[in-house]
């Protein structure tokens, strides 16, 4: 908020005031402290932001001394130590920091009345002798159980890509059939880096999961449209999230060592809006209470003292 601004605020607040001769001078600290609060709150607002991975919350389902997690401005890295995991357990980020946007106090969310589609880059890397299965994935859903969400994964194995990109959703908690990107598992394979993609159309409730060996890329070569599933769920706010997990798909044993690490980074919004909670205009607001209420009471001491 520029100089500028916060004067056309200042001789905006003045007729609401009108204070008489005598309360000057309380009213010349009232104003200092009207701009230090405005300018505040202008710096909290401009320096939130969805693609700042400081500003989501860590989520360990559950957490495991395996798994470890670190996130620094648009970067964040999920890694996995020489120790065995069990299968099912997963650590990641989601952008609220409640089980659902709807009991969050912080974090970013998105409506289910609007379109949206987002993206974000992944790099695999593995060192010392990894053996085990290891997948990561990027999705959206309206509470941090994952009960109504669908999202697009990859797997590793001993290290290595495995098979092609999927897609898994659920409904009420129940899963749905899990989908190879492309059709055929063994025609497209996954990479070791690349770039996860979801977007949502609200007229339609379609949900629509992609992925591309390229990272940084724009649009997706491979998805696959989970038609209408949205208007299977409850109608809540939707919330992005990534993660990695340990698990045991057929053939293949949980992750029983080495090192990995799993580097989420360059999120973006292709289309849409996210919802800031709290929203920054409902922040505003509440500064524009505080001069009436301020003059209310000097006006009550100055009555008061005649």
């Amino acid at each position: 908020m520029d100089s500028m601004h916060v004067d056309v605020l200042i001789t905006l607040l003045n007729p609401i005031c009108r204070p008489p001769p005598r309360t000057v001078f309380l009213m010349n600290v009232f104003r200092i402290a009207l701009i230090l609060a405005l300018h505040l709150a202008s710096g909290v607002i401009a320096q939130a932001d969805v693609t700042d991975f400081g500003t989501w919350s860590l989520v360990e389902d559950p957490a495991h001394a395996g798994f470890s997690a670190t996130a620094l401005g648009t970067s964040a890295t999920l890694s996995a130590a020489d120790l065995a995991i069990p299968a099912g357990t997963d650590i990641g980020y989601q952008s609220v920091n409640g089980s659902t946007p709807q009991t969050s106090t912080s974090g970013f969310y998105f409506s289910p009345d609007a379109d949206f589609s987002l993206a974000i880059d992944y790099a695999w890397t593995f060192s010392n002798s990894p053996s085990g299965f290891l997948g990561l994935g990027f999705g959206i859903g309206e509470d941090g159980d994952g009960m109504n969400s669908a999202g697009v994964a990859m797997g590793t194995s001993n290290g290595s890509p495995f098979l092609s990109f999927g897609g898994a959703a659920r409904i009420n908690d129940v899963d749905q059939p899990a989908v190879a990107l492309g059709g055929n598992p063994f025609l497209n394979p996954s990479s070791a880096s690349g770039t996860l993609f979801v977007a949502y159309q609200a007229s339609s409730g379609d949900v629509i999961v992609g992925a591309t060996a390229a990272p940084g890329a724009a649009a997706p070569t491979l998805s696959y449209t989970y038609a209408g599933i949205q208007n299977q769920w409850s109608g809540d706010g939707l919330m992005p999230s990534f993660f990695i997990r340990s698990d045991a798909p057929a053939t293949l044993s949980t992750w029983g060592g080495g090192n990995a690490d799993a580097v989420f980074s360059n999120f973006r919004v292709l289309n849409g809006n996210p919802v800031a909670i709290p929203e920054p205009s409902t922040a505003v607001a509440s500064l524009f209470l505080v001069p009436a209420l301020i003059c209310r009471r000097t006006r009550t001491g100055v009555h008061r003292r005649r």
